[in-house]
């Protein structure tokens, strides 16, 4: 990333403003890049690039785009250098998985070999004595051999079903790795709620069924804030409280996902009137005070949030619904301030009403 401070100090606003598009549209194409080249981990650094991008539209001075710059690229080390190591376990594990195999392999062959010269060694000695003319020794060679013949099948079954099992009881074991990093590539680390790779399949899956289901979108209100004045640490303990409270919230039809940054949704399992009443009660529940953790620190802090509501239409692309729920979630934004700037200057210092539960620790 190069510095663009200098072109920024000069007195030339319409180069200043296609200077800061220039730096949002890379940081936007980082995240995006980042995503796709490790799935696993590029959300959040999707998400951290996002949050510098709207930094810069809200506040495009040059002091901010020199800090967004340092911000972003340690970021992005940090995403390289998690996502090296994150790459080197699964070459690992799939180098385990094919020595099981090798070795699975090998076994079998070396049985097949030791039990081919013992039937051959056998076949041999059958041939012997069937030359014999006296019936009785003849009798007694072949009741001997067929007795030998009969361990040698019992020890190969034996012998078969122990590396079969050996081979299931390994199987097993990268099966469960597998599933559990299936797992943890579809959840959100930090909340630990589904992602936005996970949501975007649900919906997917609604659609195909031609359900009907509802959105709600949630924006956390003056996140920034938190982070600016109490810390990351306390932003992210604020960001993991919520989506518990979102979860607590939930019913057992319906799925909740971190959307991104302080961006949260809801896929309810129901038409929009269900939908409403279940907004009005989901609001209730996870606004008001929270009590955050910093280190030894603790702080109170008054949340509230925007939300937006939309309803699937049949035949409809998911993708203008999701554009509908961020529309309703923006009116709500601009009237939820309105009226928080009324109720402050009628009673200052004053949590705004419907926000006064008792705080969450």
């Amino acid at each position: 990333m190069i510095s663009l401070k200098k072109y920024l100090d000069r007195d030339d606003s319409g180069k200043r403003t296609e200077a800061i598009e220039v730096c949002r549209d890379l940081l936007a194409v980082m995240g995006e890049s980042g995503a796709q080249a490790c799935p696993h981990l590029g959300e959040d650094l999707q998400s951290q690039l996002s949050a510098l991008r709207r930094s810069l539209q809200s506040d495009p001075v040059p002091a901010n785009l020199e800090r967004s710059r340092g911000e972003a690229r340690k970021a992005l080390q940090v995403w390289g250098e998690r996502a090296s190591d994150y790459y080197k376990r699964k070459a690992t594990e799939v180098r385990e998985l094919m020595l099981v195999v090798a070795q699975a392999a090998e076994s079998v062959g070396a049985r097949d070999a030791r039990y081919t010269n013992e039937f051959s060694s056998l076949t041999e000695r059958l041939q012997a004595i069937a030359v014999l003319e006296d019936i009785t020794k003849l009798r007694g060679s072949l009741v001997c051999h067929v007795a030998e013949l009969k361990k040698c099948i019992a020890q190969m079954t034996i012998d078969s079903h122990e590396s079969v099992g050996r081979l299931n009881a390994e199987l097993a074991t990268y099966r469960c790795r597998l599933e559990e990093t299936e797992r943890m590539a579809s959840v959100d680390s930090l909340t630990g709620l589904a992602n936005r790779r996970r949501i975007e399949n649900a919906l997917d899956q609604l659609v195909s069924r031609a359900r009907p289901f509802s959105l709600l979108l949630f924006d956390v209100n003056d996140f920034k804030a938190v982070n600016d004045k109490l810390g990351h640490v306390a932003g992210d303990d604020l960001l993991r409280q919520f989506a518990i409270e979102l979860k607590t919230a939930l019913r057992s039809t319906d799925q909740a996902g971190r959307w991104g940054g302080d961006e949260f949704i809801l896929v309810l399992d129901c038409g929009m009137e269900e939908a409403s009443a279940q907004r009005i009660r989901i609001r209730d529940w996870v606004v008001g005070e929270y009590t955050l953790h910093s280190g030894t620190d603790s702080h109170r802090v008054c949340v509230s949030a925007a939300i937006g509501l939309a309803e699937w239409v049949l035949g409809e692309d998911i993708t203008e619904t999701l554009k509908r729920a961020d529309a309703a979630m923006y009116r709500d934004k601009q009237q939820l301030k309105a009226d928080a700037e009324l109720e402050v200057a009628n009673a200052p210092g004053a949590c705004p009403a419907g926000e006064r539960r008792a705080a969450r620790s």
